[in-house]
This record gives structure tokens, C-alpha cells and sequence, in this order.
């Protein structure tokens, strides 16, 4: 009797023990999931969707977890299209729905070149007309600049155009000058201590390509 309670305890916590292995495997962790690029083609002018269109497809997909915490982000404006994080699974249902044209993993792509002038065609022997390049007030909106890169002194240069009706509202301790007239920041995850200041490169680099001083 005793050696057939120790086998019927032996049998039920082999039992328990596979069930448990057999729920575990059917569990969706983060980590089986990537970001992909829903891109549901182009939209016409005027045209917008909403993010609870993009949740309603993700509900027909989606296994295990809530379509608010997969949702990334919805493209509503120029395309009609969303990022999520989805596993190769829920990827490959997405990319046999009619509606859906295409579904690709997010990619993180270098900002950096040192290239850009050579590939535009400006390299240091093109003609300059001087007169035509003043006094021209130049936007850009990006990751930022940094100040006190020489591309942005204002040695020889007059003062602020009558015209500029910006402000310096860069943050502290960000400083303007009559080459860098005016910045803002907007408050954004990747904004760092509410400055215009450029911490990742890309901002100081288009700028300087846009209206930088020739730096040897």
C-alpha cells in the first residue's frame, strides 16, 4: 500500500510537473517579441487613420497580451501604417492580411557620415555668390545642436536680421550668438534635460551641412 501511495504521489507531481512545462512553453515573453513595421500603403490627401483602427488588426493577431502594451506606434498622416512588437508567429499572420502590404523589423540605422558634401556635389571648389547667401534664416528641426562647434561662430558676422522674430530658449546654459539666432526644445522621450543641446550628432551634422561656416 505504501509503495502504491509513494508511485500515485510520484505519477500526479509528474503530472502537475509536465503541466505546468506544457503552460510555460504557451507563455509569450517580452523577449519573444521584436518590433516590426506594419506598412498598410499610402493615404489620400486629407485622409487619416486612428490607432483604434491599427488595434482592431492587432486583436485578430495577437496572442497573450493586451494590443495597448504590442501597439509602439501609429503612422496616420503621410501613410497609413503602425509599429509593434509582435512575435514571428503574430508577424507572419499580419503579413497574409489582405490590408497589410508589407511587415518589416524595425531597424536602428547609423546617423553619421562624413560624406554628405562630397555626395551632394559642394565640396570646397564650388562657386560661392556671397551676396545671395546672406541674410538668410535657416530652420531646422532635428536631435539638437551644439553650440560651440566652430561650423556655428559668429566671428565677422553682423548683427541678427530685423526680420528674425525668434527667441534663444534653448536651456540653460545653451548659448545663442548672431550665427545661432534662436532654439527651442520640445520635451520628448529622447530629449535630454530639457535642452536643445545635441547629444546624439545628427542635428549638428544637417545643420552644419544647411548653413554651417567652412571649417578646415
Amino acid at each position: 500500500m505504501a509503495k502504491n501511495g509513494l508511485f500515485l504521489i510520484s505519477f500526479l507531481s509528474f503530472i502537475l510537473l509536465l503541466q505546468m512545462t506544457i503552460l510555460g512553453g504557451a507563455t509569450t515573453t517580452h523577449d519573444d517579441r521584436k518590433v516590426y513595421i506594419v506598412y498598410l500603403g499610402s493615404l489620400s490627401r486629407g485622409e487619416y487613420e486612428t490607432s483604434s483602427q491599427h488595434q482592431s488588426i492587432l486583436q485578430e493577431v495577437v496572442e497573450g497580451s493586451p494590443v495597448e502594451n504590442v501597439l509602439v506606434r501609429s503612422y496616420k498622416r503621410s501613410f497609413s501604417g503602425f509599429a509593434a512588437n509582435l512575435t514571428d508567429h503574430e508577424r507572419q499572420k499580419l503579413a497574409s492580411m489582405e490590408e497589410v502590404v508589407s511587415v518589416f523589423p524595425s531597424r536602428t540605422l547609423q546617423l553619421h557620415t562624413t560624406r554628405s558634401c562630397d555626395f551632394m556635389g559642394f565640396n570646397q571648389s564650388i562657386t560661392r555668390k556671397r551676396s545671395v547667401e546672406s541674410d538668410i534664416i535657416v530652420g531646422i528641426i532635428d536631435t539638437g545642436i551644439w553650440p560651440e562647434s566652430k561650423s556655428f561662430g559668429d566671428k565677422g558676422f553682423g548683427p541678427v536680421p530685423k526680420k528674425w522674430k525668434g527667441a534663444c530658449k534653448g536651456g540653460i546654459n545653451f548659448p545663442c550668438n548672431n550665427k545661432i539666432i534662436g532654439a527651442r526644445y520640445y520635451p520628448t522621450p529622447v530629449v535630454y534635460d530639457n535642452i536643445a543641446r545635441d547629444y546624439e550628432g545628427h542635428g549638428t551634422h544637417a545643420a552644419s551641412i544647411a548653413s554651417g561656416n567652412e571649417v578646415n
